[in-house]
């Protein structure tokens, strides 16, 4: 059995999981031993790049090629595991999901592996998640699946707002502690390696969901494809944040890492559900990295090409 406390984040796309990571690397666990497994919808692993340049971190496992709950083959998890095991022996795994991630099959997936997962921690974007629970059932599951929910982004919207998503919330778990926060910021000791997997152990409520749900699991990122871009060529930002402002609504989430045309700057954007921004990259961090991106939405095919001749538009002639 694998010792090493393993914490696993869900949340939909967007919800902050990379930003929490970021976080608590930064505050916390810097006299840690830390492993990360991130899994990333499209072959570029933009947050792994970025997770990478933090001096505390040991390892970054990247699973690209598929969705950690399911289409990952259990062999390739199971590699993950033994090659952080086997390199760096961490005082900590921490699993970021994918946001179109069901936890319940990665419960399962764990168990089956001999991995004791400590906790399931879910993000919850407080400005989309009525709207977007209503349609995508993956993220009442990551509620119902979750330890620790975090009610972020509480900054985008009203009291009442946060008091209807509180609401919804309590329906789906009641067992979990609930924070609020903006930007998911949190002191990370409140979440991480703290035993939780005892009261899952106990609730046998959770042990019939986590059955019922891995046993009926319909494939999450059905109707949903991404792509992905990448130039050598320089951005012009004002025609980048035009670029964005007007990106067909069929795009959920993107991101990515754009090197700036004043020939000095890189920085990271976030798109979710029409709002975005960005956030200035250390050199020491993206290197010699090309500019790239990822988009992520639903049945993206038929506006691939448009959104390519788009982007290039952007770009130094």
């Amino acid at each position: 059995m694998l010792k090493t406390p393993c914490n696993a984040i869900a949340g939909f796309l967007g919800s902050g999981k990379t930003t929490l990571l970021r976080n608590s690397l930064e505050k916390v666990f810097q006299e840690k031993r830390v492993a990360i497994i991130m899994n990333e919808i499209g072959d570029l692993g933009i947050d792994g790049k970025v997770v990478s340049g933090f001096e505390n971190i040991d390892k970054v496992v990247e699973l690209n090629s598929g969705c950690v709950c399911c289409s990952v083959d259990i062999f390739s998890l199971h590699n993950a595991f033994r090659e952080i095991q086997e390199q760096i022996k961490p005082d900590l795994i921490v699993i970021e999901t994918t946001g179109l991630a069901n936890p319940f099959p990665l419960i399962q997936r764990l168990h089956y592996l001999d991995v004791v997962l400590d906790s399931v921690i879910t993000l919850v974007d407080a400005s989309e998640f009525l709207r977007l629970a209503a349609e995508e059932e993956v993220l009442n599951e990551q509620v119902r699946a979750a330890d620790f929910l975090i009610l972020n982004k509480t900054d985008l919207v009203t009291e009442l707002e946060i008091e209807q998503v509180e609401s919804h919330l309590r329906q789906l778990n009641q067992r979990a502690p609930l924070f609020k926060t903006t930007h998911s910021n949190i002191d990370p000791k409140l979440l991480f390696a703290l035993g939780a997997n005892l009261y899952r152990r106990q609730s046998k409520l959770l042990e019939t969901q986590v059955t019922k749900s891995a046993q009926g699991f319909r494939d999450s990122h059905q109707d949903f494809s991404s792509f992905s871009y990448q130039t050598e060529r320089l951005v012009n930002l004002d025609k980048f944040k035009q670029f964005l402002g007007e990106l067909s609504q069929k795009v959920y989430r993107a991101k990515g890492i754009l090197n700036l045309d004043d020939r000095a700057t890189s920085c990271l954007f976030n798109f979710i559900c029409g709002r975005f921004d960005f956030q200035v990259v250390a050199p020491e961090i993206c290197g010699k990295m090309p500019t790239q991106a990822v988009f992520i939405g639903r049945n993206l095919e038929q506006e691939q090409t448009a959104i390519i001749q788009q982007l290039q538009a952007c770009q130094d002639s």
